[in-house]
């Protein structure tokens, strides 16, 4: 399993669909949530990050 996964707001594309006046989809401009990658970082490794990092400031 990846520890990334699909933009909830963009659905994965990196971007919004636009229609223009006639009906036709056109790519719209990146999305704000992702910055156009698409992607984010799960629950479960936005835990694993976490207890990394406080567990490398204990030790130093």
């Amino acid at each position: 399993m990846s520890p990334l996964g699909n933009c909830r707001k963009c659905k994965g594309w990196g971007f919004q669909m636009r229609q223009t006046r006639n009906g036709r989809l056109k790519r719209g401009r990146d999305c704000r949530r992702c910055d156009g990658y698409g992607k984010r970082v799960r629950i479960g490794r936005r835990l694993y990050n976490a207890t990394v990092r406080l567990h490398r400031e204990g030790t130093r």
